[in-house]
């Protein structure tokens, strides 16, 4: 080899490589893996721009600044690929012990470049006949090659232990990273053993690295489609014709815990039931999504179902929502009182139903319009909300009728009601002349009765309440007549 030959390997791999970080970084996909796979494209073009240098400049003084600028991409290049490795098989380590990967690298480097005041790391340096740099290693330099020689059984470990379950093209990417790792590891042990006539071919094992790596990226996709796929907010799950499990992303791990967490793997699950109705909408994380069914078929007559599991929890919030109060509303009533009765069965907790129907609100429209009606619902509904939201669960059951499930007993519920209603009677509304007020109800849950029983019984109450009012408001507009007929007649 000579130092022309090398020099032109070093001239084409800088090109390449330094093509291949514009590449990445003028990808429009984002990507977690994009910042370790630029970092150690960076620190190999380091590598081979340090060598090229110490090989075309004269004099060792200027060869020992060309190694020592070599040494910062050197040092970094094994922690970054195998930072690079752990982010792609999502294999959990704590930041301490991500820290502790480049301590060792640091004091090298620190070592490198104070070489000359110490004899740690090269105990001398000369310059051979040949022109190349003549080192005698230190005590420090067995360590980080000690060090290196870790990196590199950690790194095919880890590799070697995803490589079991995976297949098609996490398989070929699992193959390309462990050659990266490889071949650096291997000429540097060509070069430790003097075979390259004192030329450094780790270089050329890195650039050689660089390249597969880059391969990977262009060729599968080992930065984009993946991660893409990984991190919608979209759960993903295909299965093959037999309901056996293919592949699944992040979020479809979350939504369904038994995928387990090792996403790249493909387990070999029977997932039928996913496909049945009760799985249409599944509650995970205190939110719901909704399940979708579509069959896929590749070109090689395979096919199977996909199935995406999409976010509804907000859609889901305002359809149970009534639009002008804000309150829950009727389509939610039934359910959460199935709920808190079956709940009120298991812990025998006292329940209690209550209802409130505004008093002659048809009056209140037809004479003062229904905008002011509805400021009149409103008002209500914050004041219900007020008294009663902190007792149990507020609702617009349907017009001017509102409920309220309370985890309470019915002293406890009659007398919040009565303090909404006191609230809400001595609310002032400058379109109408007289206060306004509501007639309500309470049932308190007997431990055996439908929730259908249990709202007529509290509605039941209610209405007695509220022909109760209305016969006192009829004896009294008759008494007013009468009082004013006999003044009348008398004048």
């Amino acid at each position: 080899m000579t130092t022309a030959l090398m020099s032109g390997i070093l001239i084409i791999g800088i090109t390449m490589t330094s093509c291949s970080v514009i590449l990445i970084l003028l990808d429009q996909h984002e990507t977690s893996l994009r910042e370790f796979a630029v970092l150690g494209l960076f620190c190999s073009m380091l590598m081979m721009l340090s060598y090229y240098v110490e090989l075309n400049t004269p004099g060792i003084a200027a060869k020992i600044d060309a190694l020592k600028f070599g040494y910062i991409g050197r040092v970094f290049v094994n922690p970054v690929l195998l930072m690079l490795a752990l982010r792609y098989y999502e294999t959990k380590v704590g930041k301490l012990w991500q820290a502790m990967l480049f301590v060792i690298p640091v004091i090298t480097l620190f070592l490198v470049f104070t070489c000359e005041e110490h004899e740690l790391y090269y105990k001398h340096l000369s310059l051979m006949k040949n022109g190349l740099l003549h080192v005698v290693p230190g005590v420090f330099y067995y360590i980080y090659m000690a060090y290196n020689t870790v990196l590199a059984m950690l790194f095919l470990s880890l590799c070697l232990y995803e490589r079991a379950a995976l297949r098609g093209r996490a398989k070929t990417n699992n193959t390309i990273l462990m050659l990266s790792c490889l071949i650096p590891f291997f000429s540097l042990l060509v070069y430790l053993s003097g075979w390259t006539k004192a030329y450094d071919v780790t270089s050329i094992g890195v650039m050689i690295a660089a390249m597969l790596i880059t391969f990977s990226v262009l060729r599968y996709g080992l930065l984009n489609k993946e991660e893409m796929l990984q991190n919608m907010s979209t759960g993903l799950i295909f299965l093959d014709s037999d309901f056996r499990l293919i592949y699944a992303n992040r979020k479809a791990a979350q939504i369904v815990p038994a995928i387990g967490k090792k996403l790249l793997r493909a387990q070999f699950m029977d997932l039928a039931q996913l496909c049945e109705d009760e799985y249409a909408t599944i509650q995970a994380g205190g939110k719901t999504y909704q399940r979708k069914i579509t069959e896929w078929t590749n070109s090689e007559g395979q096919h199977g179902r996909l199935l995406t599991f999409d976010d509804i929890t907000e859609i889901r919030a305002r359809l149970n929502r009534d639009a002008m109060t804000g309150l829950l509303n009727h389509a939610t009533f039934y359910p959460m009182l199935d709920e808190s009765i079956a709940e009120s069965g298991q812990i025998g907790k006292p329940l209690t139903v209550s209802i409130a129907d505004i008093d002659s609100f048809k009056k209140v429209n037809d004479t003062y319009g229904h905008a002011n009606g509805d400021t009149i619902l409103i008002a209500l509904a914050g004041i219900l909300e007020e008294y009663c939201g902190i007792y149990g669960e507020v609702f617009r059951y349907g017009g001017e009728e509102f409920a309220v499930i309370f985890h309470c007993d019915q002293a406890l519920a009659e007398k919040s009601m009565r303090k909404a209603l006191e609230a809400f009677s001595g609310t002032e509304f400058p379109f109408i002349p007289y206060p306004v007020t509501f007639s309500y109800g309470s049932a308190q849950f007997d431990g055996t009765e439908t929730s259908v029983a249990l709202f007529d019984r509290a509605d039941q109450i209610m209405y007695t309440r509220k022909k109760a009012l209305h016969a006192r408001e009829r004896a009294a507009e008759q008494k007013a007549a009468e009082a004013a007929q006999i003044t009348a007649d008398a004048s």
